[in-house]
């Protein structure tokens, strides 16, 4: 990675001069690259980084799978608050549960205080890099802009306001027919609306250009306020622009508030009408005026795109450029799908952020020019290769004697998807310390005529307890592992399951507000006729039997009013039911979670020490074996 002097923005390595300032870049040395972290999580390399914490691509060593550890500054890790609302991301995430946003699985806190989050490994690129294809096809945008609404619909639902929506949060997976697969991210700012505050009232979350006037104002704060940042990213698709002409963030975070936005068809003539009022609405100035919930603006996105008529001319992704094949099934893992583009594509899509950060203190700056060294092997067969499981011995008389694990430590990792081929050493590398053993063992008792000394006898049986022990220790860990990934199985069950129910729910408690706001909106009409004939009658002219009849519907109105109120309160009961119980059966399954990843963390302390100590006394074995050998040889 290279990392701006002058602006300390991070860039992947193909970068060579700051895009924003143009410094040169420089070369940043990270140490967190090539550590485990918490014993299973062996960090390939940085994708990106932002004010508060890096994302990095790293390995499960116990499952064998890819995921992204996200890491929390160590200067603000010390600071509760800070560390507080990074933890709160993986509480608030795992609330939601919805396919359209990535999943975080794991959270804690290593030994030397590093706090990190564990999420979904999505490759994939960024709306922001696909908006350098705007305008979309519309029914592009309103494809994407769909399922942002509908994970927006759960996320209010469980309480939740993301806060800074915007297109660098939104991934872009390929799926059939090339259309694009939604998944949210960074959720670091989030707000849980019945937690206790973490900030002071005066701070301003979010981005300039995608900001809600209600986050400038300081005035209460729902899950409308991320409908209008869905309304400008919707709004960015179909123009190519943001609402607003400006000439500097300021000015842009005062016009959100005192001007209306340019409209979409100034920009695009070619912007439909129904389009246009889509997205005007969820830009209306006050939050009433807007969609009442992300619900209500799926159901009028829906009737948009039928007012648009069909999509048969759409054939998926506006981009020209080459794209991964897609998947043949749209349920199928999305990790599955190759991307050549993913750490420039991840690095501007996960951590991004508005105003740029110094570099993290524990960071190495190399201002020395970089050499074309050769860095190892370019394939993970080479490296196996480069082991020396087979080394040639003179005259092929003496048993190859395997390498230490140690060797295998420097991961070589393919960028270009998540299955790339790999040969197992086992847990700790404990099947080649048993080769290594069986082979050193069996060279050892063929030496035994010629007298063995009991340093050698020591390190054999030392090795043999440790071995033993080592095994035993994998197979117990291994057993809890298993026990993980079937809570997470469940958790995944079961939160898929009541998420669905209150979705449904949702979408009923949306449509039976909108009716009780028309019926309320229906009775101020009535109430209003009602009293303009009162005062008629009272200067003796109007209608009486008129008159009555308003009297009479204001009357069935009202009885229609405390109907659709008990409706709507039974469904809110009924959704209050079904959190609770989600609620309750996420902090069982957690519980249970963090006792076995607990455990499981002291097993691989406890298993990375009886591997470091099976090192010193089989090389001294080793050592002995290799100096009968040469004696032998040169008899």
């Amino acid at each position: 990675m290279r990392l701006c002097p002058t602006c300390g923005e991070v860039y992947a390595d193909s970068h060579q001069v700051c895009p924003r300032d143009g410094s040169a870049l420089k070369a940043v040395r990270d140490p967190l690259v090539g550590r485990t972290v918490a014993g299973r999580y062996r960090l390939i390399s940085r994708l990106g980084s932002g004010g508060m914490s890096s994302v990095y691509l790293a390995r499960h060593v116990m499952i064998d799978r890819l995921v992204a550890v996200k890491t929390l500054r160590r200067d603000l890790a010390q600071d509760p608050v800070q560390r507080d609302r990074f933890i709160r991301e993986a509480r608030a995430v795992n609330r939601i549960n919805h396919e359209n946003i990535v999943e975080i699985t794991d959270f804690g806190e290593t030994e030397d205080g590093l706090v990190y989050l564990l999420m979904e490994y999505v490759p994939g690129d960024s709306l922001l890099k696909a908006l350098g294809a705007a305008p979309f096809d519309p029914h592009r945008a309103l494809h994407i802009a769909e399922q942002i609404g509908g994970a927006l619909g759960r996320a209010h639902q469980m309480g939740v306001v993301h806060r800074d929506l915007k297109p660098e949060n939104v991934l872009l997976q390929p799926r059939k027919g090339g259309r694009d697969f939604v998944k949210i991210l960074d959720f670091g700012i989030a707000k849980i609306l019945d937690a206790p505050s973490l900030t002071g009232s005066q701070q301003i979350f979010g981005t300039p250009g995608y900001i809600a006037p209600e986050y400038i104002q300081s005035t209460d704060i729902d899950g409308r306020a991320d409908l209008y940042s869905l309304g400008v990213i919707l709004y960015e698709m179909v123009t190519g622009a943001l609402p607003f002409d400006y000439e500097y963030p300021g000015d842009l975070l005062v016009k959100h508030v005192t001007e209306a936005p340019v409209p979409p068809r100034e920009r695009q003539p070619g912007v439909e009408a129904a389009m246009e009022a889509l997205i005007l609405r969820c830009l209306e100035k006050d939050p009433a005026e807007r969609f009442r919930d992300a619900y209500h603006f799926v159901e009028e996105l829906r009737k948009t795109r039928e007012r648009l008529g069909g999509e048969s001319s759409w054939g998926g992704l506006n981009e020209p450029s080459a794209r991964p094949a897609p998947l043949d099934d749209e349920d199928e893992d999305a990790g599955d799908v190759p991307t050549p583009v993913l750490e420039d594509a991840l690095q501007n899509a996960l951590l991004r952020r508005t105003m740029p950060a110094p570099p993290p203190p524990d960071m190495e700056v190399d201002d020395a020019p970089e050499e074309d060294a050769d860095d190892g092997p370019d394939t993970l067969q080479e490296e196996w290769d480069a082991l020396g499981d087979e080394p040639s011995a003179a005259g092929d008389e003496e048993p190859a004697i395997p390498t230490p694990p140690e060797l295998m430590t420097s991961f070589v990792a393919g960028l270009d998807g998540t299955t790339a081929p790999r040969r197992d050493d086992g847990l700790v590398g404990v099947r080649r310390w048993r080769a290594r053993f069986d082979a050193l063992r069996a060279a050892v008792d063929e030496l035994r005529e010629q007298g063995i000394t009991a340093q050698v006898e020591e390190d054999l049986e030392f090795a043999t307890l440790t071995l033993e022990n080592l095994e035993a220790g994998i197979d117990e860990t291994e057993r809890h592992q298993a026990e993980i990934e079937e809570l997470n199985a469940e958790a995944r069950d079961f939160r898929a399951t009541l998420g669905r129910a209150i979705d449904q729910l949702g979408q009923k408690l949306s449509k039976a507000r909108g009716s009780l706001e028309e019926l309320a909106k229906r009775r101020n009409e009535l109430r209003a006729r009602r009293e303009a004939q009162l005062s008629q009658l009272r200067r003796g002219g109007g209608d009486e039997g008129e008159a009555d009849a308003v009297l009479w519907e204001l009357a069935t109105v009202e009885q229609a009013l405390r109907e659709q109120g008990a409706e709507c309160d039974a469904v809110e009961a009924q959704l209050g039911e079904l959190r609770a119980q989600l609620e309750g059966r996420n902090e069982a399954v957690e519980a249970r979670l963090a006792a076995l990843v607990a455990q499981t963390d002291a097993e691989m302390i406890r298993l990375d020490g009886l591997s470091n100590a099976l090192r010193s006394p089989l090389d001294r074995v080793e050592a002995f074996v290799q100096d009968e050998w040469s004696a032998a040889a040169s008899a």
